[in-house]
């Protein structure tokens, strides 16, 4: 029986009459009602074109603001070409023009001998910046006449000329893909520190900390020869957990460490290994924040199932809990009780089942006597349901359902009665993305849906205020929020945003106020980012396809005015460029993942060397419903590609892209999608870059890592084949690009790394391999130290070299200098068929290593397609 609780009084009564009938039972739109919070100091905008809108503060007409920005321009003209530069240099010190310091007596003086300093190179790589540094001094001062008198043609050539100038501003790579100086950001569950990993003085990537109050930072972690790939805090104060892993084999390690300062005073490496195991991947299962221990998941005897430990932090006791025999998953209440275990079922069915009421559970086992069926979830439900948490009781659970809906639910029940479900709220256009649970009550404070933006939706009164302020804040971005301390006091935000990103603020909601706490990417500010505009279109079988599409930044767009009527709301929305692009079709990986709306360095970099991006949120997908999610099953190659086919007639049909100048790239299945690309719809593409992708999709059956054999069904179900039957086979081989090699007929790049877990290395060297039988051309590209895609530094920077290398040499984008080796990279390049081979040939052994095999239940050969399989499967498009 299910039930739906009446909606309450909320308090705010504008915006519930904005938002009426929208929302279900009492969660509430936080919408924002347009009062716009600027920060008078915050001078530095990323765009250097807007410094007009800060001009505000300046006692100057509306008229006058854009004449001060060129008035700028003009000045840095002036110096640049002046003789008397050198002069200046002499006689004169540049002014301090940092922020905070404007305190020149002559403005133009100093002006002038700051612009002389400057290269060539540096303005042409800098001048955003600087143009913002010279603007900072500028609105410090009260212009009179004599500064306008300064104006000459110079000003009005730069008045022509602004526009080729800020465009042709290359991003440096080093500032894109080198290590971000903060990653994985969080606050602390006393509200005290926050963490972040950074690469220290060495390149190393650590965890450091900052005072929320002081804004000191420390160094906490020392690892030199592994990154810290991910941490977390605990319970007890300035004990923290954090894993590495061996150059991406994702066996991950995990380690305890005392970071108060007495303790880094004493011994700063000390630290105390709970797992550093070859060959076992150690994960945290449970972890309340409450209690001085953690649930550890070690797959130490069977690399197939995790064994369940808990680990106290005080004594650092590991203690075996549950000998797993049976479970890939388990479920965990606030007191860390293990209350549900979940398996695969026949046809991928999900069975969650809990500890029969005879079991003992101090000494638990997995055997099918101490447990009883607790829910079944079907197969095409899987997509879009998931327990979220138990309520402070322990009594009542929070899940989102699919059951009867597309879209899902979010619904509680008591645990005990699963089918009295009370419905809290039901999803209207996108999958409910984040849960916003409190961190000590359990209760619901509001949840996320997101279609092209996250949309917040507020579902308790008590944080009402607080996040109404918060979307005030930055009304055009979208909140999100990042941590909570324990007693709710302190907020760790930051907003979603294409081409403004980088900033972090500490809310204190005591004071009802929020504080710029750092700029996560500082060396970006002053560059012109792309957008990231979502739209729809229809496939051929007019399924509706979400998709996202990010143009150069400065590229003209055509009014509503001028495209036609058909058109006009895509010409509303910034779509359609004024002429049509070099286009990179950008394709995610998974595939049951999606692509998103944010800032994302791929996107700046490819815009910025005068490409379009289109991502394209194809069947498979998840986010937008099971409907699309399960369409994608068994459509590798097939409907799953043509979807990526129907966007790119789409871009072209809209003017918004080239046909002669289409690449495709992408990881892991989007690294597959380029091959696929490459081999059954060569005419489509100029060429293709294949990042981990698999070539054969029996031997990706064959080799998945143990710790995805629970899930095994699912995977079957996903790629519509299994490698068991001679029809499975024959399936899967007419829909792997291995076998039809020979078509490729355009250039190739292949990168790959020789830990990869999950896309074996042999995925690549096969297809490499077929490739230089038949003498056509491809470069390939092996991180001996690198796993499923490329996390060091140097060898993302030179990852990245190669592609902008590539994507020049084939649709003539612009290019910033690479001379492969540059970065100290420890990539192996080997050109097939390429007179250029770059710097380090491939030595056999390494590229060619054999495949290893998983023991999965009768593993056959394949067997190549007869020719009525493939016409009938996917026949080449003419």
């Amino acid at each position: 029986m299910t039930h739906t609780r009446p909606p309450t009084s909320m308090g705010v009564a504008e915006i519930r009459q904005n938002t009426a009938g929208l929302l279900q039972n009492d969660l509430v739109y936080s919408r924002n009602v347009g009062r716009i919070v600027t920060d008078q100091n915050a001078y530095a905008n990323p765009l250097a074109i807007k410094l007009w809108a800060e001009m505000y503060l300046l006692d100057l007409g509306k008229f006058h603001r854009p004449l001060l920005f060129f008035f700028a321009l003009h000045l840095l003209s002036q110096c640049l070409f002046s003789p008397k530069c050198a002069k200046l240099k002499q006689k004169e010190p540049a002014e301090d023009l940092s922020p905070g310091r404007p305190t020149v007596h002559d403005p133009i003086v100093g002006l002038n001998s700051f612009v002389c300093s400057l290269d060539f190179a540096t303005v042409h790589f800098e001048l955003p910046k600087i143009v913002i540094q010279i603007a900072r001094v500028l609105v410090n001062f009260r212009f009179s006449g004599h500064f306008f008198a300064k104006i000459s043609s110079r000003f009005m050539l730069w008045l022509f000329l602004l526009p080729l100038v800020v465009k042709a501003t290359l991003i440096p790579r080093d500032l894109l893909f080198a290590d971000s100086k903060y990653s994985s950001v969080s606050l602390s569950p006393d509200g005290r520190l926050v963490g972040f990993i950074a690469p220290d003085e060495k390149g190393a990537k650590n965890l450091f900390t900052r005072c929320v109050s002081c804004s000191s930072t420390r160094q906490v972690t020392f690892e030199t020869s592994h990154d810290v790939l991910s941490y977390t805090w605990t319970a007890l104060p300035d004990i923290i957990l954090y894993s590495q892993d061996n150059h991406g084999d994702e066996n991950t390690r995990l380690y305890k460490k005392n970071i108060s300062r007495e303790a880094l005073e004493t011994d700063p490496m000390n630290r105390f290994s709970i797992s550093e195991s070859k060959n076992v991947k150690a994960a945290i299962m449970a972890n309340n924040m409450i209690d001085s221990r953690l649930i550890i998941g070690l797959n130490d005897e069977n690399p197939a199932l995790h064994n369940v430990y808990n680990f106290d932090l005080k004594t650092n006791e590991l203690t075996l809990v549950v000998r797993n025999k049976r479970f890939p998953m388990f479920i965990f209440d606030n007191d860390m009780q293990i209350r549900l275990g979940g398996e695969e079922g026949p046809g991928g069915v999900m069975i969650y089942s809990r500890p029969s009421d005879k079991a003992n559970l101090k000494s638990l086992t997995t055997d099918k006597s101490d447990w009883v069926e607790y829910m079944r979830v079907e197969h095409d439900d899987k997509p879009i349901t998931m327990p979220i948490t138990f309520d402070k009781t322990n009594k009542n659970m929070y899940w989102i359902l699919g059951e009867g809906t597309d879209l899902g639910a979010l619904v509680t029940f008591p645990f005990e009665n699963p089918k009295t479900r009370e419905i809290l709220y039901t999803a209207t256009k996108a999958q409910i993305g984040n849960v916003l649970i409190h961190p000590q009550d359990k209760t619901l404070l509001g949840l996320t849906e997101v279609y092209h933006k996250p949309e917040m939706f507020i579902a308790n009164d008590t944080v009402m205020e607080d996040l109404q302020y918060l979307v005030n804040l930055r009304p055009k971005a979208s909140l999100q929020i990042l941590s909570l301390s324990t007693d709710m006091n302190t907020w760790l935000v930051t907003y979603l945003s294409a081409e403004d990103p980088f900033q972090i603020f500490v809310y204190r909601r005591w004071l009802k106020t929020a504080e710029l706490f750092m700029n996560t990417r500082p060396e970006l500010e002053g560059y012109p980012l792309n957008k990231q505009i979502g739209f729809d279109f229809k496939t051929r079988d007019d399924l509706v396809i979400q998709a996202y599409l990010s143009l150069p930044a400065q590229e003209p767009l055509l009014t509503a005015a001028q495209v036609p009527i058909a058109d006009k709301g895509y010409a509303d929305h910034g779509l359609i460029p004024a002429s049509p692009q070099k286009l990179v079709v950008l394709v995610h990986g998974g595939p049951k993942a999606r692509d998103t709306y944010g800032f994302s360095p791929f996107n700046a970099w490819l815009t910025n060397r005068g490409y379009a991006v289109l991502q394209v949120n194809f069947r498979g997908s998840v986010g937008f419903g099971k409907r699309l999610t399960n369409a994608g099953n068994g459509e590798w190659g097939r409907k799953m590609h043509f979807d990526l086919l129907d966007a790119v007639e789409f871009a072209v049909a809209k003017g918004i892209a080239n046909r002669s100048q289409v690449a495709i790239m992408g990881g892991s299945y989007g690294g597959y999608a380029t091959l696929v690309g490459l081999t059954f719809t060569p005419q489509v593409f100029a060429c293709g870059v294949d990042i981990v992708g698999p070539s054969n999709l029996v031997s990706l059956l064959q080799a998945v890592p143990p710790y995805w054999l629970g899930f095994y069904q699912d995977l079957v179900k996903m790629v519509g084949a299994d490698i068991n039957t001679e029809a499975g086979r024959q399936s899967l081989t007419a829909r792997s690009p291995l076998f039809f090699a020979d078509r490729v007929s355009k250039p190739l790049l292949i990168l790959q790394g020789a830990n990869d877990p999950r896309v074996r290395q042999h995925e690549s060297d096969q297809f490499v391999a077929a490739l230089e039988k038949r003498n056509i051309p491809v470069t390939y590209v092996l991180y001996p130290d690198e796993g499923h895609g490329v996390r060091k530094a140097n060898n993302r920077l030179e990852q990245h070299g190669h592609i902008e290398s590539f994507l020049h040499s084939c649709l003539k984008g612009r290019v910033e200098t690479f001379v492969p080796g540059q970065y100290n990279s420890t990539a192996i390049v080997k050109s097939v068929g390429i007179e250029e081979t770059a710097k380090g040939t491939l030595a056999p052994q390494i590229f060619y290593r054999p495949n290893v095999v998983r023991a999965l239940p009768r593993p056959m050969p394949h067997l190549v397609p007869t020719a009525n399989v493939l016409s009938r499967i996917f026949p080449i498009q003419g």
